[in-house]
């Protein structure tokens, strides 16, 4: 077992190496790219006169588009719970399925942010995401900056073979003897810099399995609906659920009916409930409809969250979905982006996700590291063992001759 586990393991890691590593070191740095984010750029996160009254929501779209293009329409508006946070309002456009396409930059046609003050109605500032570091970080962590279908096999593959890497690293690590397991849980800090390599490869690869492979399982969702299906099924659901509601048709309303849009935030939002975001995307077409999504909690468990669904043409809410209606596939599946970035259990699991995908990074260059070390030994065995055989050959002839000297005589 172990002899097929070493094979798998230099192998699979041979291959996937250098990807974990690029993985590994993007995921550590987005664990905390809300945070960073908002520091950076406080100036449009947040806003001035929170006392005020919050100005309609139609007229503070009409300020975000004329900061755009007339080519780009705004798409999703995000409003947050905190008085003195801005209305993020955002167009983007991506087409996955562009012949001719092989990178990110020409997948993703713009994806811009407008941040507005909703007490003045001013415009705060412009965000161009395609180019924005964070945005930037965390399309190499899933697709290397390449075409959404070649960067997602590449990364998800490379994802599995870790997977198996971490496998078949812990049948390695368990001790043949009684007298090792001690060596298994701590690195000698004042050994040779050969054995400490070897100590924090081994030792510390076992203390971050679990952290691990959580991350590469959560992850994988984005790279295979196998995958997502799968834990779907896991989960009990007999079929991959859905998060949508198709709109019902209206035969009395031939045109869509005023400041929908109004109209949609006034219902959701006088539902009362103590959310922390609400994102509201604006459909292309009357024919489709006003998805609300309403995040109740974060950080405590289940990320508690809400849908609810209005029509394109009156405003008029159909359709919702709520988290005591969920199924527990569903409840997982708007949980498991916080799961892989540690966002879960707040700042002390976020630090956590941090520390593990930061050492996980550091594997594939241990790794390496042991296996040159082991091709170098090997190397000098086979040099020193013919030189050794002609020394013994040529002490042993003249005995031989001798004796038969003696013999004949």
């Amino acid at each position: 077992m172990k002899k097929l586990s070493a094979v798998i393991h230099l192998w699979l890691g041979m291959v996937s190496g250098l990807i974990v590593f690029i993985v590994s070191i993007s995921g550590c740095i987005f664990v905390f790219e809300q945070e960073i984010f908002d520091l950076n750029h406080s100036e449009l996160v947040y806003s001035e006169g929170s006392s005020g009254k919050v100005k309609p929501l139609s007229e503070l779209l009409v300020t975000a588009q004329t900061a755009l293009s007339k080519t780009m329409p705004v798409s999703d508006v995000e409003i947050f719970s905190e008085p003195d946070r801005s209305y993020i309002f955002t167009a983007s456009k991506t087409d996955k399925k562009a012949k001719n396409t092989w990178n990110y930059f020409q997948q993703v046609k713009y994806y811009q942010e407008v941040y507005i003050n909703p007490y003045t109605g001013a415009c705060l500032g412009v965000v161009d995401r395609k180019y924005e570091f964070f945005n930037i970080v965390r399309r190499i962590h899933q697709n290397l900056l390449l075409s959404y279908e070649i960067g997602s096999l590449i990364v998800g593959s490379s994802c599995l073979m870790f997977l198996a890497l971490l496998i078949t690293g812990f049948v390695l690590w368990i001790p043949k003897t009684k007298n090792g397991w001690k060596q298994r849980f701590t690195i000698k800090w004042n050994a040779k810099w050969r054995r400490l390599n070897y100590d924090t490869h081994n030792v510390g690869g076992f203390y971050v399995l679990a952290p691990a492979m959580i991350i590469v399982i959560t992850g994988l969702v984005w790279s295979f609906d196998w995958w997502e299906n799968g834990i779907y099924t896991l989960l009990g659901s007999k079929q991959r659920p859905t998060f949508n509601i198709e709109q019902p048709k209206l035969a009395k309303l031939s045109k869509p009916a005023e400041n929908l849009l109004d109209k949609v935030f006034h219902t959701a939002s006088s539902k009362k409930l103590p959310f922390e975001r609400l994102a509201i995307s604006l459909p292309e077409k009357s024919t489709n409809p006003y998805r609300v999504f309403m995040g109740l909690s974060r950080g405590a468990g289940w990320s508690s969250s809400n849908y609810y669904y209005y029509h394109g043409m009156s405003g008029q809410q159909y359709g919702q979905l709520l988290q005591e209606d969920k199924s527990l596939g569903q409840k997982w599946r708007n949980t498991n982006y916080d799961i892989h970035t540690g966002g879960v259990y707040g700042k002390l699991t976020k630090i956590l996700a941090f520390l593990a995908s930061l050492f996980c990074a550091t594997l594939p260059v241990t790794g390496y590291f042991i296996w040159l070390g082991k091709r170098k030994k090997s190397q000098k065995t086979m040099t020193k063992v013919p030189r050794q055989a002609n020394s013994n050959e040529m002490r042993k002839k003249p005995q031989l001759i001798n004796s038969k000297t003696v013999q004949d005589s």
